[in-house]
This record gives structure tokens, C-alpha cells and sequence, in this order.
């Protein structure tokens, strides 16, 4: 059961944080991996970092302000998440647990996006002045990429999607405050998102990670539109 004593103005507000999140993180997508300055996957395996410090030079302009994108994208998660809070009146294990995954992994991962924009900035300032200074900030920049990487692919996702979207849907799904589709449709996103984190723990599992994108893809798409009824987005 949908909570109708919600004022318009905070729905319009959940709704406007959640339909943001979709493009942000969409556009940070596609223009960080299209310049490699985002994820570095090899770092997992022990290679050198300097393909991706040579990526944030070439992208010099674009390293000094993409990550302020996903601050924005990640912290929309929270507001919508705490506005679908509030719209499902009921009560249940499902619904605080969803709140729950969204307080932990929203500050968890804009932290990670913060240090690593400060990690680009600072290897735009200091890399190529001497030998010895690169060497160190090689590890540096080594020591900061594992655990953005591992944030960002795997506990950023628990939290976020897997614990918060999946089960927000859920519990909306037990009281139908939300269309049954797209409840099932968060909770399929979470389930694809678990498989996928298979394969970072055991290399036999590395085919799951292709699921991860799908469910990213997915939970964007899903949770676009999740807590507003359409009245109050003709209000917008």
C-alpha cells in the first residue's frame, strides 16, 4: 500500500533524484570508459597502472571533473531510496533492510568517487617530474585503484542494488505500492547483480561477471521512474 499522506513536494523530489540517476551515471559511463579513466580491472592481477595514469593525462580536462558526475548520480540513490521508504507505509524486515543497504553503500562509494577524483588530480600535478617520484606515485595510485575498484564492482553494488533496490522491491512488491513489473524487475537486477559478483571471487566463475552490466543496465532503467505516482510527475 502506497503511502498517500506524503506531501507532493517531497514525491516530486524523489521522483526528479531517482530519474537523474539513469543519465548521470549513464554519461559517466560512457565517457570514462571510452577514455579509460575509470575502472582498471588489471590492477586485480598485480600489472603496472601506467596505462591508466597515461589515460587521465590524455584526458586531462575530462579526469578533473567527471567524478563529480557519480557524486551526484549515487547520492540520488539515497534520496529516492529514502522517499520510497516513506511511500511504502508498511512496515517490514525488507523495507529497513533496503534503507539500510542505501545508507551504507551511497556514502561508502562517493567516498571511493571523491578519492579517486582527488587521486586524478594529483597524478595530473605531480606524474613526469622525475623517475623516483613516478615510481612512487605509481604505487600511490596502485594502492588507491584496488580499493576503488573493489568498492565500486563489488561492495557499492551489495549495498546499493542488491540490498537496497532488490529489497525496496520487495517490499513493495508484499503491499503492491508499486507495479508488480517493476518490482519483479528490481528484484531480477539483484539476483543478476549476486551472480555476477561470483566471479570475483573464484576465476572458474569469471562468465558471471558478464552479468553485471546487464544488471546495472537494468536497476537504471528500473528504478528511473520508482516512486512517484504519475500525478505527481505532471506536477514536475
Amino acid at each position: 500500500m502506497e503511502n498517500t499522506a506524503l506531501s507532493p513536494a517531497l514525491l516530486r523530489f524523489g521522483a526528479v533524484a531517482a530519474m537523474l540517476i539513469a543519465p548521470v551515471i549513464i554519461t559517466v559511463a560512457v565517457l570514462g570508459e571510452s577514455n579509460n579513466i575509470l575502472f582498471f580491472d588489471p590492477i586485480f592481477y598485480g600489472e603496472p597502472v601506467e596505462p591508466w595514469i597515461k589515460s587521465v593525462l590524455r584526458a586531462a580536462g575530462l579526469s578533473k571533473i567527471i567524478m563529480v558526475l557519480p557524486v551526484i548520480g549515487f547520492s540520488c540513490f539515497l534520496a529516492a531510496g529514502s522517499v520510497l521508504f516513506q511511500y511504502i507505509r508498511e512496515n517490514s524486515w525488507q523495507k529497513n533492510l533496503g534503507l539500510v543497504g542505501y545508507a551504507i553503500g551511497v556514502p561508502m562509494t562517493v567516498v571511493m568517487w571523491i578519492l579517486q577524483l582527488s587521486l586524478m588530480n594529483h597524478v595530473l600535478l605531480h606524474y613526469g617530474k622525475t623517475p623516483d617520484a613516478d615510481l612512487q606515485l605509481q604505487t600511490q595510485v596502485a594502492f588507491v585503484l584496488y580499493f576503488f575498484n573493489i568498492i565500486n564492482t563489488v561492495f557499492g553494488p551489495l549495498f546499493i542494488i542488491v540490498l537496497g533496490s532488490g529489497m525496496m522491491a520487495w517490499a513493495a512488491l508484499k503491499v503492491a505500492a508499486l507495479p508488480k513489473w517493476l518490482c519483479y524487475w528490481g528484484i531480477l537486477c539483484a539476483l543478476m547483480l549476486s551472480i555476477s559478483f561470483l566471479g570475483f571471487l573464484s576465476p572458474d566463475f569469471f562468465c558471471a561477471r558478464s552479468f553485471c552490466p546487464f544488471a546495472h543496465a537494468l536497476v537504471l532503467r528500473c528504478w528511473s521512474l520508482p516512486v512517484a505516482p504519475s500525478k505527481c510527475i505532471d506536477g514536475l
